[in-house]
């Protein structure tokens, strides 16, 4: 993984310094490598940020599955008994991306940490800095999430 981030960073500074060679226009040619710039660091974010990550809960079978760029979460279950024992459900099926947010969606914006209750987690934007209240279950009815202000 660190050769291909390098990888990425030794063609970005060719490309940039060839582009500061060839272009005369300053105005224009500050626009194309800004633009250039932007692009080649949100690939590279993309692919070195999982898109999904499982977080375990102190339920021996029971994992959180997190969609690290949009918020959305499942939970996860698995069983030794057989298929009737397990499942995927979703907890949240909407983006947590608020429609008028200028930094879209990126691999690795959304993080859960744990909290002392063996149910409930929290649900960070690391971009906007907006919280929510996770609470996983096995029961239907006490699944849900919860923005916290």
């Amino acid at each position: 993984m660190k050769r291909i981030l390098l990888a990425f960073v030794a063609i970005f500074a060719s490309i940039y310094g060839w582009a500061q060679t060839t272009n005369v226009d300053s105005s224009s040619s500050w626009s194309q490598k800004d633009s250039l710039s932007i692009g080649l660091l949100q690939r590279i974010s993309q692919h070195t940020a999982p898109c999904y990550k499982l977080y375990p809960t102190d339920n021996m079978w029971t994992f959180l599955e997190l969609e690290t760029f949009s918020g959305r979460i499942w939970q996860v279950q698995y069983s030794v008994k057989g298929e009737d024992y397990r499942f995927k459900s979703i907890l949240n099926e909407n983006s947590m991306i608020p429609i008028f947010d200028t930094e879209g969606e990126f691999a690795g914006r959304f993080e859960l940490y744990r909290t002392q209750n063996m149910y409930n987690f929290i649900l960070l934007d690391t971009s906007s800095g907006s919280t929510w209240q996770v609470q996983w279950s096995t029961e239907p009815e006490n699944r849900g999430i919860v923005r916290i202000w």
